[in-house]
């Protein structure tokens, strides 16, 4: 039955590689099941090149068959299911690590009540490297910040984000920024700044922005939600320009199609619609 488990669940997928680290299995394993399945059956179910799988004629008819049978199964024991929801199945997110602190905490834990036996991988990355990662099969979800819009992926919007320049409570030395300016947020915004600050600080950390931007050594240029999670005592400077963010779920057209996914996507967008 765990053979026909895997296989099933491996259909879905593009690789080898990419069904075991969902499965949380190693590959030979998963090949020595699969192999094992095609023993018994006396034919190949998928055909196998570098570019990846594919299911044979064999492998799209025992897929059919499969499909009843564990249709069937999930009927006959909803109960066992309930607790074990995810059944060894580990799916993983990509994400900035501040938007994972702002939405993660919230998304996990509704997850948890959901399916106690919960799987999750964490990664994180700027976001163009998690929709490219996403597009590519190497994460399932990515929670990402303005997003391009491209055919083989599915893109929901879950909120939004205002990128603003920040004070501290204290003197500000104006003539200091403190930003990444290598992110198109920062560009923007600096371009209409009129008699903008002629020294940088740069950094990729938004919590050190934050730390630097409340001691008074610049202003900060930092998402709002940014600001929030900080516990600095910061106040927008509402004379000069924003710049709007859009957070967005990104994966591909065939996820969302099992339990575990659909549970999981419907506590992500739970989660940022709450905060």
């Amino acid at each position: 039955m765990k053979d026909i488990e895997n296989f099933a669940l491996t259909t879905g997928c593009a690789t080898m590689g990419e069904a075991s680290r969902k499965l949380g299995i190693s590959q030979p394993a998963l090949s020595d099941s699969i192999q094992r399945l095609e023993s018994d059956l006396g034919a190949s179910v998928f055909y196998r090149s570098r570019q990846g799988i594919q299911l044979t004629p064999r492998g799209r008819l025992f897929l059919t068959k499969v499909n009843d049978l564990l249709s069937s199964i999930q009927e006959l024991d909803m109960d066992r299911k309930d607790q074990n929801i995810f059944g060894g199945q580990s799916i993983s997110i990509g994400c900035h690590v501040t938007v994972a602190s702002y939405c993660l905490p919230q998304a996990l834990s509704t997850l948890q009540k959901l399916a106690p036996d919960y799987r999750i991988e964490l990664r994180h990355d700027l976001s163009r490297i998690v929709q490219a990662e996403v597009q590519h099969g190497r994460l399932d979800v990515g929670i990402v910040i303005n997003p391009v819009r491209v055919p083989d992926l599915v893109v929901s919007r879950l909120g939004y984000d205002t990128v603003a320049v920040w004070e501290g409570a204290s003197v500000v030395d104006p003539q200091t920024v403190i930003c990444n300016s290598n992110l198109f947020q920062s560009q923007s915004i600096l371009k209409k700044w009129k008699l903008r600050p002629q020294k940088t600080i740069e950094t990729e950390s938004l919590d050190l922005i934050c730390r630097l931007t409340g001691k008074g050594l610049g202003y900060g240029i930092i998402p709002t939600k940014a600001v929030e999670l900080s516990d600095e005592n910061l106040r927008q400077v509402k004379s000069l320009p924003t710049y709007k963010d859009e957070i967005a779920l990104v994966h591909r057209p065939e996820f969302g199609r099992s339990q575990p996914e659909r549970l999981l996507l419907e506590a992500i967008r739970s989660a940022v619609q709450c905060i």
